[in-house]
């Protein structure tokens, strides 16, 4: 980890300017391929060295050069080295200040602090407008086809359900993003898909077509669209069944009575839900399904015929994302090298899992909201901890665990807990105990907020944001000292790969038979062994469809909570003690604990010599809820910054912190206390609840502790205060080092 403020900005800016002259713009030669981060064996590696990137995402570029300066080199302070980025590029004159110009300085910026990017802005693809009919060249079409633009309300290319099956709005959304892809960066000479600071391209964000439209979301658009994909999905019938009789075999006569083989009036059903009306109107065919009693679902059809929709539906939106997949890899160096995915998410379903298996990686995200309890007898009330649960990151269903395919890098596009949150400190520790487990590769951080300007005094002074008047502001940590110090040292653990993953990861195959299965698309019984599985064998899921049967290949828990024993064990050094409530990591490069040392006992001690000791907790006059004698709830960890043994190490960080909130703070978890549990009181329960976000100055709980360690002895040391400016200075001694809490110490750096 590097600590430097951002001395000289101006000269850095004048540098920046001069890195190439006008006229080489986009003539540079292109960098050797073994300067791009590339895909081998299953993993990211830069060279011949794996790498792993915590990244971070945030309203980026700032609005000055300077401040996007100053940004990066906070960013890099914190322990990032990956921005996931969201700008598309605008036009510019370099150094104009205009936001196009912003955009591609903060790009620069990164590559001076060798930092990556993940780009989130290729699918940023403007709107579909009537004169974009000429994109495909069909005069019988295009008439209708410019009526129903102009008939439609959504006119965004990205997420529009209809690009899966229209040619033009297709073709239209490959055309802008490679002309984003093409983008010349002033201030590299580079297009960006030539350029090796990037290294993940994604073609979509949540976009979750399948997701969506088993659920009939394509019913919201211009009608004549959805006679095309009607069309279309006739066609496909004829194409595998020949002839009304062959269809009616297969289907065992399952055909409703206005439905024709030869008419190709066909509904594109079951969904999961009844939208025959709307399809039988959409056709042009008679219906009397008009009552409630009268709906059909899943249930009311034979399963070839559900199969068929299924299969039918995949295959639209696999031809779509592979031909888009295609175009974008062929693109430039960073393209062909590096990661283009698929989409992000959706966790939960079968059928979009398998079309990212199709991407170069599989990529996913989660979000812990429930992080206070409604019944005034818990223990911890009004609060909640991870580490006296069994584990998981989601709420009932995991999003994140069981999605690790073998071969293929694994990245998180966003996680976070939800502020208010008083046991927050542990949640980096619970992500790359995962990420350790399932032996992940990018992790990114939601959300770090707006760059302050470059001149104003101590920025992050300011109150922790938590859950307002939408859940995705209880997501922000870019004032949260206590999580940020945490998080600090987890990145050292990740992206050194200081935890072994587990051995022998046990692996899930679904075939055919569930694949085209509706009442298996969120996986059946079997996703119950998901949670336990993964958390103490690892996991890797394979979804083949053909493949006639499903199998499991090693241990399985049958489900959470059923003879589940305590500590949970993935290898010997993880372990996770919930009955006792805390965390623990324990390897030649780290010593870890988080979690209540008061039911631990009074030392904690490490096989790799590393003891603490003495520990006490100082709570701030007004603090809204104090650490008691009875928790003592800390997080602790000293982490090789070089992926060395701590004995061996040229540099590690040491982060010892336990909670905060802003002065002022009132919560009320009485609100939702008689309110049935579901994912809208989940996110917006916390935002009822608090009465008074509060304000600076945040009162932090500052933890002392004495570290024995004799690996550290003649290391020197500095503590630093959370704008990274040096508090105190000193050298180990007789492998001992005592941390204070008389001074606000952000992280404590060591170096030999």
């Amino acid at each position: 980890m590097v600590y430097r403020t951002a001395k000289s900005l101006c000269i850095a800016l004048v540098l920046g300017a001069m890195v190439i002259s006008a006229q080489d713009v986009g003539k540079q030669k292109l960098p050797a391929d073994d300067a791009y981060v590339a895909i081998r064996d299953g993993h990211l590696y830069l060279k011949d060295t794996r790498v792993r990137y915590w990244g971070v995402i945030g309203k980026f570029p700032a609005k000055t050069h300077a401040a996007n300066i100053a940004c990066v080199k906070r960013l890099k302070g914190l322990g990032f080295n990956m921005v996931r980025y969201w700008p598309r590029p605008e036009p510019y004159t370099r150094g104009d200040g205009s936001r196009g110009d912003l955009i591609d300085h903060f790009l620069w910026a990164l590559k001076q602090e060798d930092m990556k990017v993940w780009y989130a802005g290729l699918n940023n693809c403007g709107k579909i407008a009537p004169e974009d009919v000429d994109i495909v060249n069909d005069s019988a079409t295009a008439g209708d086809w410019v009526a129903a633009v102009k008939e439609m309300k959504h006119t965004n290319i990205r997420n529009h359900p209809a690009r899966i099956w229209d040619t033009r709005i297709h073709a239209l959304g490959i055309k802008r993003m490679s002309a984003i892809a093409n983008h010349v960066n002033q201030y590299t000479g580079l297009r960006y898909a030539d350029d090796p600071v990037f290294v993940v391209w994604e073609l979509a964000n949540e976009e979750w077509w399948f997701h969506r439209n088993k659920r009939g979301k394509f019913m919201r658009i211009p009608a004549w669209f959805r006679r095309d994909l009607y069309r279309q999905w006739n066609a496909f019938l004829h194409d595998k069944y020949k002839t009304a009789d062959a269809l009616a075999t297969a289907w065992n006569n399952n055909i409703l009575d206005q439905e024709s083989f030869e008419e190709q009036t066909i509904m594109m059903l079951p969904l999961i839900g009844d939208f025959r009306d709307d399809q039988a109107a959409t056709l042009g065919v008679k219906t009397d399904a008009t009552s409630e009693q009268q709906q059909y679902g899943p249930e009311d059809f034979c399963g070839t015929r559900g199969g068929d929709v299924i299969e039918f539906m995949v295959k639209i939106l696999l031809d779509h994302k592979m031909a888009e997949y295609r175009a974008v890899k062929k693109l430039g160096k960073s393209t062909h090298l590096g990661a283009v995915i698929m989409d992000n998410g959706v966790g939960w379903d079968m059928q979009t899992q398998y079309v990212l298996q199709f991407g170069d990686a599989i990529s996913h995200d989660s979000y812990i909201n429930g992080t206070f309890h409604t019944d005034p007898r818990h223990k911890r009330f009004p609060w909640n901890s991870q580490v006296e649960e069994l584990p998981k990151i989601c709420w009932d269903k995991p999003w994140l665990e069981h999605n690790r395919m073998a071969g293929k890098p694994y990245f998180v596009y966003e996680i976070q807990i939800i502020q208010p949150a008083k046991y927050r400190a542990e949640f980096p520790m619970e992500v790359v105990k995962l990420a350790a487990t399932q032996d992940w590769d990018i992790i990114c951080w939601h959300y770090w907020g707006f760059p302050p300007p470059a001149d104003e005094k101590n920025p992050y002074d300011k109150p922790m944001d938590y859950i307002s008047t939408h859940y995705t502001q209880g997501y922000h940590f870019q004032y949260d000292e206590v999580q940020s110090s945490a998080m600090a040292a987890a990145a050292e653990i990740f992206k050194n790969g200081l935890l072994k993953p587990a051995p022998d990861p046990t692996t899930f195959v679904f075939g055919g038979q569930s694949f085209y299965n509706w009442n298996m698309n969120t996986y059946g019984d079997i996703g119950d062994m998901f949670l336990p599985t993964t958390y103490r064998y690892g996991m890797r899921l394979l979804i083949d469809p053909k493949r006639e049967k499903d199998e499991i290949t090693g241990h399985r828990i049958r489900s959470r909570g059923i003879y589940e024993p305590c500590p949970i064990e993935p290898n010997e050094q993880i372990s996770h003690d919930w009955q006792k409530g805390h965390l623990i990591f324990d390897a030649p490069g780290v010593a870890m604990y988080t979690g209540f040392m008061a039911n631990y006992g009074d030392n904690i001690a490490f096989s790799n010599g590393v003891t603490l000791r003495k520990v006490s907790i100082d709570n701030p006059q007004g603090i809204a809820y104090p650490v008691g004698e009875d928790e003592k709830y800390i997080e602790f960890c000293i982490a090789s910054t070089d992926g060395k043994s701590l004995d061996k190490t040229q540099k590690a960080v040491l982060s010892l912190v336990s909670t905060g909130f802003n002065k002022g703070f009132e919560f009320d978890p009485t609100v939702f206390s008689e309110a049935e549990w579901s994912h809208v009181r989940e996110w917006m329960g916390n935002a009822k609840a608090v009465k008074n976000q509060g304000t600076t100055p945040v009162l932090t709980a500052r933890v002392k502790g004495e570290i024995i360690a004799p690996a550290l002895s003649g290391m020197q040391y500095t503590m630093r205060d959370w704008h990274l400016r040096p508090l105190k200075r000193g050298v180990v001694k007789g492998g001992k080092l005592k941390i204070p809490n008389s001074l606000p110490i952000y992280i404590t750096e060591l170096t030999r």
